[in-house]
């Protein structure tokens, strides 16, 4: 199964069909439900702890498409004021029972909203940080995502986004690997060997038109939004990437931080070597 990109034809124009669609999808889908309940403290613990580093004590943090809540809640263990944001009041509804009772001050410790990311229901400059792990790449419109997250951001404040690079060109090529040593490749992406060195190839030409761009170009695909969950990121809508996220928050005057952190001790070196390559995201922007 080839995916083919389609190019934005505006940043801040979602196809409003597949906005519906992924809405009723993330709203009913109980076997979505139970992928993200795999999502332990433990999976969670890399992107709570890098949040942690960059989050100055008690601040107000905003935790974009927080699925089942683990990250705010663990977020908010660290003595931080959480709002834990999810557009399916569905993955939410176990986080509820979590939520804190106001503080001396009036504000809540944790709390939890349904929310749309292109839409979000807060004033500007409202938070000291805006976060999200694995929701950048599941937007349908990733340019006006990112404009909602500098807009509740106060001047000084951190962005940091998390989640698969899904332009990189070396994933296709770990696909084809394994595929080559008789193990399965990642679903949609890499399921046969033609496919992985397909889309390897797509990816390395996307990173080169990409770095040579002065401007972000975002690069869609139609999600898999069938009954079936098989994971792999098939239900993403947007090809993430890190040079996009650059360049648009360059061009919006912000300063990157950090282009990549990396988890693991393979990832830290990628992030210090190749880090627009790099098969995972995790960049830290301030406003």
């Amino acid at each position: 199964m080839n995916t083919v990109p389609r190019q934005e034809t505006s940043p801040h124009a979602p196809e409003e069909p597949l906005r519906q669609r992924m809405r009723q999808f993330y709203e009913t889908s109980e076997r979505y439900k139970g992928l993200l309940a795999e999502h332990d403290e433990a999976y969670h613990k890399p992107f709570v702890e890098l949040v942690n580093r960059y989050a100055p004590p008690h601040s107000r943090v905003l935790e974009l498409g927080c699925g089942n809540g683990i990250a705010s809640r663990l977020l908010n263990r660290s003595g931080h004021h959480v709002i834990g944001t999810d557009i399916s009041a569905l993955f939410l509804g176990e986080a509820e029972k979590w939520q804190q009772t106001v503080t001396h001050d009036g504000e809540h410790n944790l709390e939890y909203r349904v929310c749309d990311v292109l839409e979000l229901p807060f004033q500007d400059e409202m938070f000291d940080v805006v976060c999200s792990n694995e929701l950048i790449e599941h937007v349908p419109d990733a340019g006006a995502a990112l404009s909602e997250m500098i807009r509740v951001t106060r001047k000084g404040g951190r962005i940091i986004i998390c989640g698969p690079n899904l332009c990189s060109p070396l994933m296709p090529l770990i696909d084809l690997l394994r595929l080559i040593r008789g193990k399965p490749g990642r679903p949609f992406w890499g399921e046969t060997k033609r496919q992985a060195f397909s889309n390897s190839v797509r990816n390395f030409h996307l990173y080169l038109k990409k770095r040579l761009s002065s401007k972000p170009q975002f690069l869609y695909r139609e999600p898999e939004l069938g009954g079936q969950v098989f994971g792999g990121d098939g239900d993403s809508a947007y090809y993430a990437n890190p040079i996009d996220l650059e360049k648009y928050f360059r061009h919006h005057g912000l300063r990157i931080v950090r282009r990549c952190v990396g988890f693991s001790a393979k990832g830290k070196l990628m992030s210090i070597c190749f880090p627009r390559v790099s098969l995972y995201i995790s960049m830290v922007v301030k406003r």
